[in-house]
């Protein structure tokens, strides 16, 4: 059995739901979503710390991110759904820097101009605002074997815009918003092979023996995303790497007042609120903590190690002095797929006819995949819709330079 659309993508996660319902709501094209999961956010999403702020080394991935962020947090409006299920929390993200006045308050001046809201806070007005937070900036050995004194900030920089969402239920609601637009999404349905006429990909086979004509197949695959290009017979010069990346979790006293997001230089942790504020979520910032390579994307470890909850814990500790010593922390992983050249995606054209990409997200997939979905859409309709970003699509175009970054890492 054969069926026919104009754009069939492939993965149905945070950054396929996104392009197949920015497509669907522009345009009169056929398009079906695919996955070879159960349902939504089974792959990298349903792992997603989805937090949503815009501090990048690149200006216009400021702007890709500013947009994503403006997007959740007016989410409703742009999926069109009268009761969605996801709901962005308003934290902002305190970033506490080991840097100097001069290069924090140019740091200011540089997301400000490219649009974020932006504030600088001294160590008094972080304390008034945050007084569970600890302002020391001086690094910590997260081991204990070096002895420790503190010293506060000078300045912290607070984006005031930025916060969370709900991962799952934000696919879940992109899932609705495209079938509401006319998409088409299917689970259980695996892609096992890509049809070619000539040098040309003209469809896509499924382990059902079904497949489909399509004027384009869209790879967003997510770590799976190398299995997909293959099968097409496309030598891929980016190397995508589904990387197994750790969270972990504790309670969070009520007592001890709100938190925001919060990424820090001295420990290299991150950390924001979890569970309507009955939970801490924490991770890790370090390049080092993003390097275990996953062969298999269907069989490695989701639970997240001992000794990374043991050793993170004290860089949380350091944080918050007050929170007590007493219960248990426990924690997930998922997976980043991540571009080792320049931890961003390669996202348009892949040098194959009727074949694009949307790889390598690198951990910045959640916060990104509105505008993504914005990109991919305007340039294959033509058209525009309210909450399009301008970022060119050639930012992240699979014929690129590198983009130069400050880490490789996802504060890239």
């Amino acid at each position: 059995m054969s069926d026919k659309a104009d754009v069939v993508v492939v993965g149905a996660g945070i950054v396929g739901s996104a392009i197949a319902f920015q497509i669907a709501r522009r345009s009169s094209f056929s398009v079906v979503l695919l996955d070879k999961g159960a349902g939504p956010a089974e792959g990298s999403t349903g792992a997603s710390s989805s937090i949503c702020r815009c501090r990048y080394s690149n200006p216009d991935v400021i702007r890709l991110a500013r947009d994503g962020l403006a997007a959740y947090r007016n989410w409703a409006e742009f999926t069109g759904l009268e009761q969605p299920g996801n709901e962005f929390t308003h934290t902002g993200v305190l970033w506490l820097l080991n840097e100097d006045r001069g290069r924090l308050e140019a740091e200011r001046d540089r997301l400000a101009e490219a649009g974020v809201a932006i504030s600088l806070l001294s160590a008094d007005e972080v304390a008034e605002r945050f007084p569970s937070l600890s302002t020391c900036i001086e690094p910590f050995d997260l081991t204990g074997e070096v002895e420790h004194t503190c010293r506060p900030i000078e300045l912290a920089v607070f984006e005031e815009d930025a916060g969370y969402a709900d991962p799952s239920a934000a696919n879940a609601d992109l899932i609705e918003a495209t079938r509401n637009c006319g998409g088409t999404v299917r689970f259980r349905s695996e892609v096992t092979g890509i049809r070619k006429d000539g040098e040309r990909v003209v469809g896509i086979e499924l382990a059902d023996g079904s497949s489909i004509e399509a004027g384009l197949v869209i790879n967003a695959a997510g770590p799976w995303c190398n299995r997909l290009n293959e099968l097409a017979g496309l030598d891929l010069h980016w190397p995508l790497e589904p990387t197994r990346v750790q969270v972990a979790y504790r309670d969070w006293p009520a007592e001890l007042g709100s938190l925001p997001i919060v990424v820090e230089a001295s420990t290299g942790i991150y950390l924001r609120p979890d569970a309507a504020g009955s939970r801490i979520l924490f991770g890790s910032v370090l390049e080092e903590d993003e390097q275990e390579r996953v062969e298999d994307p269907d069989h490695f470890k989701t639970g997240a190690d001992a000794a990374f909850r043991d050793i993170k814990i004290h860089g949380l500790h350091h944080r918050i002095p007050e929170l007590p010593h007493r219960g248990g922390v426990t924690g997930i992983a998922g997976l980043y797929t991540v571009n080792r050249t320049d931890v961003h995606p390669v996202v348009g054209p892949s040098g194959m006819d009727g074949y694009w990409l949307a790889n390598g997200l690198s951990g910045h997939g959640f916060k990104l995949a509105p505008m993504i979905g914005s990109m991919v859409a305007q340039a294959i309709t033509g058209a525009r819709a309210s909450f399009d970003t301008d970022v060119p699509m050639s930012l992240l175009a699979v014929d690129r330079d590198p983009i130069d970054v400050a880490a490789k890492s996802v504060l890239a």
